[in-house]
């Protein structure tokens, strides 16, 4: 969700272990959500700090140059509507639509559902849902390295 990542702070972000935890009070549906950094997310975030100085970063990943905190979910989507004409993107493109992107994608993959369902941090209902405590962590960092290598063969590898 834009606004979990744009509030993602460096102190959530493990870049040694590969993995952002997202503390349940930040998540949409309040509980702690362990995301899977693949080699491509790392590099991105050893660049994003570097940008910010190193060590003198700010507490964000995606600060804001006005509040002193993050950016603002709604000021991404004025962006984008400012610039979708230059990106080519449709007028009724939203950020959200690359969650639903992403997800059919995966699943067209062969990727299960359950799987994209905890990568999108949905919560679960029925039976089943409260005895399977499994973290699912290793099926859904297979899951966004083999979309990884999708998303860098879409863009010729860059």
């Amino acid at each position: 969700r834009r606004g979990e990542v744009l509030g993602a702070e460096w102190v959530e972000v493990n870049i040694k272990e590969g993995w952002w935890t997202q503390p349940g009070n930040k998540t949409k549906n309040g509980l702690v959500h362990r995301v899977p950094l693949t080699k491509w997310a790392i590099e991105i975030l050893h660049e994003l700090r570097e940008e910010q100085g190193g060590d003198n970063h700010s507490a964000y990943l995606f600060p804001s140059p006005r509040t002193g905190t993050h950016l603002d979910a709604r000021g991404i989507t004025r962006i984008l509507r400012k610039t979708q004409n230059e990106l080519n993107f449709d007028s009724s493109f939203t950020p959200h639509d690359l969650r639903r992107t992403a997800a059919s994608q995966m699943t067209s993959m062969g990727i299960p559902r359950l799987t994209v369902g905890k990568i999108l941090n949905h919560a679960e209902s029925g039976v089943t849902a409260v005895y399977d405590r499994h973290s699912y962590d290793r099926e859904k960092k297979e899951a966004l390295v083999k979309w990884g290598k999708k998303i860098e063969q879409v863009c010729g590898g860059k």
